[in-house]
């Protein structure tokens, strides 16, 4: 076994980057949440180091059984220790909880995604896909798991990965050796921010009874501390307990920073930290640096004791520079779209590039309902026949003009992502969304909704004259109750009927009163429509969809193309237009565009409060 670790001492670090590299050369997978660890096996011993050579075997029984299960004489395999969620996501915290006092340590399985040695013969010269060639080969059970892989496709995978809320992506090349240390042969992409700080202090909160209130940290640039700033959430109370008994060993009198680098701290905010030596770390989440070198809208993931304090720096990614990043790339308004000439519908063969450029083009009239309002993407990275998947949650890879907004409601946290300018909508085009999906209220008033959504769905067997019938009949029942509406076609089967708000009322209001139009409408002819979103009451009516008008709900943007064949368009029109119109989904973008050019902005329309009972 000391011969083994000898050679295999190190294990190979990833760089990281600001996006996946380009080139079939490349292969991708899962950022995986956990511990690094090297597994030795010898006749059926078992070693496990921490990247950082600490011995961990006692802390990982399940592990070393399933290690020492295998049909090898002798093997080092590098893989990462987890814990998976429900949904097969790995969770940090989760993995600390399990290796903590009173945890269950059989819930840790562990990813293997290389194989150093095999059997007598060192592997680590040969090309990486041979190594996990050979991996697979050898793993067995639920325990010890393949680590899978796509080859080419980095920008779609690291989409997917972060619509799934996954940490990131490992993008490695295909034929390169195993060398120790940081390489550029293998790159890392991160959905967030995210990295380890060293604990300088900590505070007690001022109030009520939580054990900690603030977390100070730190990093080495040059070997000299420097202050990134606080953490105070993401700590529960036993977590919280936990910690301030790691402290008392630590604690010390002495500042380790002066006050100065620390940004001047308030006097009383300075006179309560309890200070520590720098060595213990923790993992932290966080949005982004500031230009003054904090980190902004941090969380606590939990400590991290496989590494050593004098390893913490702050992690910047680089440029991805492969020479096949922008070939054929265009730049719109100061954004660069890669593989404009991808076609995301077979059906009239419609390229990204040609949905960039649409949406450069009615940017101006687009954007009104769009900026500063909570947005879900429709994204498909390899086009509209293929997999598609929505995402709300912002994430690295769409752009320093794609902004994160957090709100807490009865007790639920929510994140969502929103833009401000043309930028903003070029970037979420560039990282492949198709459909934009926004609240109708904005993120400065979110709890006074803006508009009024009525969404007309009629069942497969309606015609769409009598859909058309509907749409009046609403709009007719509205302007009955003082309100003037906007009709738009959805670019589906349906029709949008909405009322722009004052943004006076509250989201409880504006649900009541769309639900009692729908409901007078149901009771007025009860064969034509139907206001419940039980499908087998639909057949042969109009669903008047009336719950758009619900916290966190959305409906498609005005303009926004959508993800289906030919890329139609949800197109606001006027109400004489209703007659001529032939299908929800008959505007092209070629269609819009030609519009666009006969029509002027008319600006903002009027605006309703909704009318008392």
């Amino acid at each position: 076994m000391t011969g083994l670790v000898t050679a295999y001492g190190g294990v190979q670090l990833a760089t990281l980057v600001d996006a996946p590299p380009t080139g079939e050369n490349w292969l991708h997978e899962v950022k995986f949440d956990g511990y690094r660890l090297l597994g030795f096996v010898e006749e059926q011993e078992v070693l496990l180091l921490t990247r950082s050579g600490k011995d961990w075997t006692s802390a990982f029984p399940p592990l070393v059984a399933a290690l020492s299960g295998l049909s090898v004489k002798d093997a080092v395999l590098d893989m990462e220790a987890v814990v998976l969620d429900a949904e097969g996501k790995s969770h940090f915290q989760d993995l600390q909880a399990a290796l903590g006092e009173g945890g269950d340590s059989s819930k840790i399985v562990a990813y293997a995604f290389d194989l150093l040695h095999l059997n007598g013969k060192s592997l680590a010269g040969l090309p990486l896909l041979q190594r996990k060639e050979k991996l697979r080969g050898i793993l067995r059970g639920k325990t010890l798991r393949y680590s899978e892989h796509v080859l080419g496709q980095g920008d779609e995978m690291f989409a997917r990965a972060c619509a799934r809320g996954l940490e990131g992506i490992v993008s490695k090349v295909a034929d390169a050796p195993y060398v120790a240390g940081r390489q550029k042969s293998w790159l890392k992409s991160k959905c967030g921010q995210r990295q380890e700080f060293i604990i300088l202090g900590y505070s007690r909160a001022r109030s009520g009874d939580r054990a900690l209130g603030a977390l100070y940290l730190g990093y080495r640039q040059a070997g000299t501390l420097r202050y990134a700033g606080k953490v105070g959430t993401g700590f529960s109370m036993q977590s919280a307990l936990e910690l301030t008994e790691r402290f008392r060993p630590i604690m010390i009198a002495e500042p380790t920073l002066t006050r100065l680098a620390m940004g001047k701290l308030p006097a009383r905010e300075w006179s309560e930290i309890q200070w520590l030596r720098p060595t213990l770390l923790c993992e932290v989440a966080f949005t982004e640096w500031t230009n003054d070198g904090r980190i902004r809208h941090p969380s606590f993931q939990g400590l991290r004791e496989d590494k050593d304090a004098s390893e913490v720096t702050q992690e910047v990614a680089q440029e991805v520079s492969m020479p096949t990043k922008n070939v054929g790339a265009m730049v719109i308004a100061g954004i660069t779209i890669t593989h404009p000439e991808r076609v995301i519908s077979e059906t009239g063969h419609v390229t990204k590039g040609e949905v960039a450029e649409y949406y450069g083009a009615v940017a101006e009239w687009m954007l009104p309902g769009l900026v500063r309002r909570p947005i879900s993407l429709l994204r498909c990275p390899s086009g509209i026949d293929s997999e598609c998947f929505f995402q709300r949650n912002p994430g690295r890879g769409l752009g320093k003009d794609v902004h994160p907004f957090e709100f807490h409601n009865k007790g639920k946290r929510y994140e969502y992502l929103y833009i401000e300018d043309e930028k903003g909508l070029l970037e979420v085009a560039q990282m492949g969304a198709i459909e934009l999906h926004p609240w109708g209220a904005s993120i400065d008033a979110i709890d006074y909704p803006e508009r009024l959504v009525f969404d007309l769905d009629p069942a497969p067997d309606v015609p769409f004259e009598a859909l058309k019938l509907g749409a009046e009949d609403l709009r007719q029942r509205l302007l009955a109750k003082g309100l003037e509406s906007m009709l738009k076609c959805t670019g589906g089967k349906g029709l949008h009927v909405t009322v722009h708000l004052e943004a006076k009322d509250k989201w409880p209001v504006a649900k009541a009163f769309a639900a009692s139009v729908a409901e007078e409408m149901v009771a007025a002819v009860p064969d034509a429509y139907v206001a419940t979103m039980s499908k087998e009451k639909r057949h042969g009516r109009i669903f008047i969809d009336y719950f758009r008008n619900d916290y966190t709900a959305t409906s498609i943007a005005d303009y926004s193309v959508r993800a289906r064949p030919g890329a139609p368009v949800a197109v606001p029109l006027d109400w004489k237009e209703l007659k001529m119109l032939k299908a929800a989904d008959q505007f092209t973008m070629k269609d819009v565009l030609a519009r666009m050019k006969r029509r002027k902005n008319d600006g903002a329309p009027k605006k309703y409060r909704i009318p008392s009972a």
